[in-house]
């Protein structure tokens, strides 16, 4: 008789925290929360299988919308669990505001990279691995997100450019083909036979086991002017982009090895000083 009691005494309990859960809005709050779980995993779920076996830019502008849409998601049902349970969220919001305008100045930099990085993953114009220019700065793209990109320089260190940097400046891909050509900007004495020098310039790239010219790629000998103490020359032959810097080492030494066994003289400004004599 006593536990049947103290059964009904335990059901009447539970009945009567039910309706007090249920008369102050707490069955609402607790729907609202779940229900905002349940919506964002399966958001978070259909965002990820979307992206499964795409590898593209537009990756972090996805992630970034899977993560938006979450939010919002949980921030409608914390709205609508804070009005069940009776909170006046109208005085929050107006203390809120004023926090909110001094953030907002604060975050102007920020937008202006978020916007900036949706122009940039929107133009595609270079991919984790490339090698790229920016100003004085140049390395290898190892991450591209909305608010920057993080380029790892030859001497293994690791800069981080904002994306309105790269908006507002031109950047250089380097590596955006898999051909690059290997130029140099060099002088011959006035006394050079232009002629001779081609074929000596011509004959060195044929026999560079880097270089490679064909109809769409030819090799460039080009006059460039009449310099100060030189004939000035412009040239180029092509190679693969993986091999440029040990490919334009190895160019530039066949270069001036030709040049010195066929006797073409590369002059340096010479400059006289001419003292005035003193008068007795």
């Amino acid at each position: 008789m006593n536990a049947q009691t103290a059964t009904i005494d335990w059901m009447r309990d539970a009945q009567s925290l039910w309706h007090q859960l249920l008369e102050g809005g707490w069955g609402a709050f607790i729907g609202y929360v779940v229900a905002a779980f349940i919506i964002t995993r399966i958001v978070k779920q259909l965002f990820a299988r979307y992206m499964r076996n795409r590898r593209h830019l537009l990756h972090p502008a996805v992630r970034f919308l899977a993560k938006l849409t979450t939010s919002l998601v949980w921030v409608l049902a914390l709205v609508q669990a804070l009005r069940a349970v009776g909170v006046d969220l109208v005085s929050i919001l107006g203390a809120a505001g004023v926090a909110g305008i001094a953030i907002g100045f604060a975050s102007q930099t920020a937008l202006s990279n978020l916007i900036s990085g949706f122009f940039l993953i929107s133009e595609s114009s270079f991919k984790i691995g490339d090698y790229v220019r920016v100003d004085s700065l140049e390395g290898t793209v190892e991450s591209i997100n909305l608010l920057s990109i993080y380029l790892r320089q030859p001497d293994h260190s690791l800069i981080r450019i904002p994306c309105e940097m790269l908006i507002k400046s031109p950047v250089v891909n380097i590596t955006s083909d898999e051909i690059r050509r290997c130029d140099f900007d060099l002088g011959v004495d006035y006394s050079s036979d232009l002629a001779h020098v081609r074929r000596v310039i011509e004959q060195v790239i044929a026999e560079q086991p880097g270089l490679f010219t064909d109809d769409k790629h030819p090799s460039i000998v080009l006059f460039t002017g009449f310099g100060d103490s030189s004939l000035n020359l412009h040239i180029g032959a092509w190679c693969r982009t993986q091999d440029y810097h040990s490919v334009r080492y190895s160019f530039a030494t066949a270069l001036l090895e030709a040049f010195s066994a066929a006797s073409i003289s590369i002059p340096f400004p010479i400059r006289d000083l001419r003292m005035p004599s003193k008068t007795q």
